[in-house]
């Protein structure tokens, strides 16, 4: 048994065809069947049921993929903790970030690493928390920011406090509802509201802040994760836009809070850095989330 046949497995067990998994780790069919046979000997276990439909991990299947997952991602940590002590703070740097994140804490934190740390290349990618997650997983990214509200499981993740982005509910100028004393549901109803996409348990947390008995009554009318077309949205009409404070773009609009809203300042992204638990990060990465706290404390 080597990391190389434990890597067939998981290969085997993620695509359910020996065709296909064959194809992912760059063996022929033939080449690939005899790993899996001989991991099987090896074990004196049958690991798949083969059938028309392709191949079912066996409940020893199952419980050995798991740990070969463990192993084999322990082994390219301890490769990836090698290359880090050798290349320093040097490098690429690959993370991502939800849409909240991304419009107000991206881009000082990007000019700041250019100053701090200029030698460090970043690729950065957008997207919402099941995208970030995918390619966290698949170590297209090192970490991303997002808020933890989003995830349905972090057994597997690691994170850190970045900071909270406050929010509110903003209007064009001349708005017939930034004159009111009080703004209700049933306003918020009639306008219509436009926000960015969030799981369940945030949404249910958005519906309660803004007066709503279920997440079902919240009127989002437009579910859109770039910030700059919901802003303009606003500006452009009598839509209400759900938008953290710090955007830019607020102030070029002329866009409003609408402070009628009692519970306007309960809304807030509370931004974390996530990243695979059990995985060291780099000392780039190290020294990003660092930079975005720092960006964060200073208004940015």
């Amino acid at each position: 048994m080597n990391l190389r046949q434990l890597s067939h497995l998981i290969a085997l067990a993620d695509e359910g065809r020996f065709v296909a998994a064959a194809e992912r780790v760059h063996l022929s069919q033939a080449a690939f069947s005899r790993s899996i046979q001989a991991l099987e000997a090896h074990w004196g276990l049958r690991l798949f049921e083969r059938g028309p439909l392709g191949a079912v991990l066996t409940p020893a299947g199952r419980t050995l993929v798991e740990r070969a997952r463990r192993l084999v991602f322990d082994a390219d940590c301890l490769e990836r903790d090698a290359d880090l002590l050798r290349g320093g703070l040097l490098g690429d740097l690959a993370f991502g970030a939800g849409p909240v994140p991304a419009a107000v804490l991206v881009p000082p934190l990007l000019a700041e690493l250019r100053r701090q740390a200029p030698g460090v290349v970043a690729r950065v990618r957008y997207g919402n928390v099941d995208s970030l997650l995918t390619l966290l997983t698949d170590e297209a990214i090192e970490f991303f920011v997002a808020d933890p509200r989003m995830l349905t499981d972090a057994s597997r993740l690691e994170m850190a406090p970045v900071t909270r982005i406050r929010g509110a509910v903003y209007a064009r100028a001349g708005h017939p509802l930034l004159d009111a004393t009080t703004v209700t549901a049933a306003d918020l109803v009639h306008y219509g509201l436009a926000m960015v996409s969030v799981s369940p348990q945030l949404q249910a947390y958005v519906a309660q802040g803004l007066g709503f008995a279920t997440p079902a009554e919240l009127p989002v009318v437009v579910e859109c994760d770039d910030l700059v077309t919901l802003a303009r949205l606003a500006a452009d009409g009598d839509l209400l836009a759900a938008l953290p404070r710090a955007l830019p773009i607020i102030q070029t609009l002329g866009l409003q809070p609408v402070r009628g809203l009692k519970t306007m300042s309960d809304l807030y992204v509370d931004a974390q850095a996530v990243w695979l638990r059990g995985r060291t990060l780099a000392p780039a990465a190290e020294t990003a989330i660092r930079l975005f706290r720092a960006v964060a404390g200073s208004g940015g």
